[in-house]
C-alpha cells in the first residue's frame, strides 16, 4: 500500500505541480504516465491481498506484465539514444521485478484460493 501511496505522489507531483514539473529532468512521458496510473493498481492489489481475495493472481499477473512492457518499451528508448533519467530505469526494474515475483508467488500460493472476488 506504501509503494503505491508513493508512486501516485511521486507521479502526481511531477505531472501536476509547478515545481515538479520545473524539476522532473529527462523524462519519458509514457513512462511517467503509466506509473502514475500502476500505483493506483497497486493500491486495489494491496486490499486485495489484505482482504485474502483471488483477484490478486489476475491483478498482479497484469500488473507484471504491463510493467514489462513498459520496461521494454523504455528500454527501447534507451537504446535508440534517446534521452532518459537513471533512476527511471533502476526503478522500472526494481518495479517490474517486484511484480514478476508476486505474481509468481501469488499464483503459486494456496492462501487465495477458497475467497472469491468480484473484481
Amino acid at each position: 500500500m506504501i509503494f503505491g501511496l508513493m508512486t501516485i505522489l511521486s507521479g502526481g507531483r511531477s505531472l501536476f505541480t509547478e515545481s515538479g514539473i520545473a524539476t522532473r529532468g529527462n523524462i519519458v512521458p509514457l513512462v511517467l504516465w503509466f506509473n502514475f496510473i500502476a500505483g493506483f493498481f497497486y493500491l486495489v492489489a494491496s486490499v486485495s491481498i489484505f482482504k485474502m481475495k483471488t483477484c490478486v493472481k489476475k491483478l498482479s499477473l497484469v500488473i507484471a506484465v504491463s510493467s514489462a512492457f513498459v520496461l521494454a518499451y523504455l528500454l527501447n528508448h534507451i537504446f535508440q539514444g534517446q534521452l532518459y533519467e537513471l533512476k527511471t530505469l533502476v526503478a522500472m526494474i526494481f518495479r517490474t521485478s517486484f511484480w514478476i515475483i508476486f505474481a509468481i508467488y501469488f499464483h503459486r500460493s494456496n492462501l487465495f484460493k477458497k475467497i472469491e472476488c468480484n473484481c
